[in-house]
C-alpha cells in the first residue's frame, strides 16, 4: 500500500510541476518522497547506483599507478638492454629479432599505458562524484567532513584565519509545497550557481542537507567574509525565478562562526548554527559570531 501511495504522489507532484513523467523525473521525485517518509528499500528496485566502496577505490587506483610505473621501467629497461647488446657482437640477424622484440614490446606497453590512463581518468571522476553533491554539484557533506578536519587539527594549537559560514534558505518548504519538489531542486541549483560565482576560486560550497549549505572561507578576514557574505545575500535577494506565470523571490538566512583556537569540528558548527538562528528570526540577513 505504501509504495502504491508514494507512486501516486509522485504523478501528483510531477503534474504540479507541469513535467512529463519520465524515469528520470518519477525516480528524483519518488527518492525525495521515501526519505521524506524515512522509509529505506531494497536500493535494486529504486534503480539506485550502488555504493562504491573507499578502501576498494583506494587499492584500485594504487595497483593501476603500480602498473604504469611497471610498464614505464620495463621501457626504460627494454631499451637500455638493446643499446647495450648492439655494441657487442651479434650478427645482423640476432639483432634484427632483438629489435622486433623490442618494438612490439613497447607497442603493447604504450596501449597498456592508454588504457591505464584512461581507467585512471575515470577513477578520477568517480572519487569526484563520490565528494560532490548530485543533485546541485556542491561539495558533499562528506567532503565538508574531510577538509573541516584538517583544518581543525591545524588549529589546535593557534587560531586560524578562517570562518564557517552557515546558508539557509528562507521558506523554502512553501516553495516545495506550493510549486512540487522538482522546482524546489531547481531552486537549490541555482542558488548554488549563484553562490559558486560569488566565492573565491580556493573557496568551496557544500551541501550539508536539504536546503542548508556551508562555506569555508580559508586564509580570510572578518571584513572580507561580511563583504562577500553581504553579496550572496543581496544577489539571491534580487534574484527573481519565473515558473509558469509564478515569479518565485528567494532570501537566505546566514550565519558565520570564526575558528578559535583549539576548536573541534562541533564547537564550530554550533557557534555558526547560532549564528544562522539568530538570521531566522528575522530572515534575509548575516549574522557574524567572531
Amino acid at each position: 500500500m505504501i509504495i502504491e501511495k508514494l507512486s501516486k504522489k509522485t504523478l501528483e507532484e510531477i503534474k504540479k510541476a507541469n513535467k512529463e513523467p519520465y524515469p528520470l523525473y518519477y525516480k528524483e521525485v519518488f527518492n525525495n518522497l521515501l526519505k521524506q517518509e524515512n522509509i529505506e528499500l531494497n536500493p535494486k528496485l529504486l534503480l539506485e547506483n550502488k555504493t562504491i566502496n573507499d578502501k576498494f577505490l583506494e587499492k584500485t587506483a594504487k595497483t593501476t599507478e603500480f602498473i604504469y610505473s611497471t610498464n614505464e621501467n620495463i621501457k626504460t629497461n627494454s631499451k637500455n638492454f638493446v643499446q647495450e647488446i648492439e655494441i657487442t657482437n651479434l650478427n645482423d640477424e640476432i639483432k634484427l629479432l632483438i629489435k622486433n622484440f623490442e618494438n612490439e614490446l613497447l607497442n603493447k606497453l604504450n596501449e597498456s599505458n592508454k588504457k591505464i590512463e584512461s581507467l585512471q581518468k575515470e577513477l578520477n571522476n568517480v572519487y569526484k562524484e563520490i565528494n560532490i553533491d548530485s543533485l546541485t554539484k556542491a561539495y558533499s557533506r562528506k567532503a565538508l567532513n574531510q577538509d573541516l578536519k584538517k583544518f581543525i587539527e591545524i588549529g589546535q594549537t593557534k587560531e586560524l584565519d578562517l570562518a564557517l559560514v552557515v546558508i539557509d534558505l528562507d521558506n523554502f518548504k512553501q516553495i516545495n509545497d506550493t510549486y512540487g519538489h522538482l522546482v524546489g531542486d531547481f531552486v537549490l541549483i541555482k542558488v548554488v550557481q549563484i553562490i559558486s560565482n560569488i566565492i573565491r576560486n580556493e573557496d568551496k560550497i557544500y551541501r550539508f542537507g536539504g536546503d542548508e549549505f556551508i562555506i569555508i572561507f580559508n586564509r580570510i578576514n572578518k571584513l572580507v567574509i561580511k563583504k562577500i557574505t553581504e553579496k550572496i545575500r543581496q544577489k539571491i535577494e534580487s534574484t527573481k525565478l519565473k515558473y509558469k506565470n509564478n515569479i518565485i523571490t528567494l532570501t537566505l538566512s546566514i550565519g558565520v562562526a570564526c575558528h578559535h583556537k583549539g576548536d573541534d569540528t562541533d564547537s564550530i558548527l554550533n557557534r555558526a548554527d547560532k549564528a544562522v538562528y539568530e538570521s531566522k528570526k528575522s530572515k534575509n540577513k548575516v549574522t557574524i559570531l567572531c
